[in-house]
């Protein structure tokens, strides 16, 4: 999992990647801080190689808010 920091007036993303050896087969978020950001969950998904989720995080202007994807992983081969 990783949290970065939403930055005020600002986007983000948050990634979590799957280790070597290993395919993705699904992923969500949590959030912390003052913003739950309710609904941005149905934005996540596989990045480009299929090895890790991602979710786009909004425009926010409340401070200490962080995102924390994750992702499933699976071994293959």
């Amino acid at each position: 999992m990783n949290g970065p920091s939403v930055p005020a007036d600002g986007t983000s993303v948050a990634t979590a990647t799957c280790p070597t050896g290993y395919t993705l087969v699904g992923g969500g978020y949590t959030s912390d801080g003052p913003n739950t950001y309710a609904g941005i969950g149905e934005k996540g998904h596989p990045n480009s190689t299929n090895t890790g989720w991602e979710v786009p995080v909004p425009l926010d202007s409340t401070p200490g808010a962080a995102i924390h994807a994750w992702a499933i992983c699976l071994p293959y081969g």
